[in-house]
């Protein structure tokens, strides 16, 4: 999992043990040590736990969901210096240098998740014109290009190039005429499709669009330059 500073994290903050009323695995309980690591009798918390368990299942790998209970002798420091008053409070981390911020919204699964990944750090790049994406295939460096029919760089993606920028340059296709001609060009048939460009080699993507199978795939990739060993997990368009 990525360190907390290099993308948005959500954070909820909770009174008396309340910690233990969410049972999503992929919710992680921090203490003051684990949270710096990471980060640089409540009816409220019982309420909000169902929804903040579906948000964090739903954003497993793209972005961490904590939960931090205040009450804990350990744990007090680091809620006296996020100047915490009333629970829940959830906390907002953007990731860099952006300080983090309370989040004031809905406290539904659906309002949370768009917060959250509306307020993630992005390394994708526009490919603006066709002549631009046949560039990229000839680049010795990899590019994946995000050929995506709603023209929205999607979390998922968001989160890859974060792991992956200094490894590999990631576009995304947003303008239709631009995606149909590249779709056209590759010999794609639908959207959504992920393609590896390299060295004048083109590996499109084939398996789940899931954050552990793509991370593994593009695993493959980073760091390679063209000359040099690069797994097979799919035939060359």
């Amino acid at each position: 999992m990525r360190s907390l500073l290099s993308l948005c994290a959500l954070l909820v903050l909770l009174s008396t043990g309340h910690a233990a009323v969410f049972r999503s695995p992929n919710v992680k309980h921090l203490t003051t040590r684990t949270f710096k690591n990471a980060v640089h009798s409540c009816g409220y918390c019982k309420k909000l736990a169902p929804e903040y368990d579906r948000v964090a299942d739903s954003l497993k790998g793209i972005i961490n969901v904590v939960s931090v209970d205040c009450d804990a002798d350990e744990n007090k420091p680091l809620c006296g210096e996020m100047g915490i008053q009333g629970f829940p409070t959830i906390k907002m981390f953007p990731g860099g240098s952006a300080p983090p911020r309370n989040y004031d919204g809905p406290r539904e699964t659906r309002d949370m998740i768009a917060a959250a990944t509306g307020n993630m750090p992005t390394f994708v790049k526009r490919a603006g014109t066709a002549a631009e994406v046949a560039e990229l295939r000839e680049k010795a460096r990899p590019s994946l290009l995000q050929l995506e029919s709603c023209r929205k760089v999607t979390p998922l993606y968001k989160a890859l190039s974060t792991d992956f920028h200094r490894s590999i340059d990631f576009y995304a296709a947003r303008d239709t005429k631009v995606g149909e001609e590249a779709m056209k060009g590759f010999g794609v048939e639908k959207t959504p499709a992920l393609l590896v460009l390299h060295g004048g080699d083109v590996s499109m993507y084939d398996g789940p669009l899931k954050y552990d199978s793509l991370h593994k795939f593009l695993a493959d990739f980073a760091g390679k330059k063209h000359g040099h060993k690069v797994k097979k997990t799919h035939d060359d368009l």
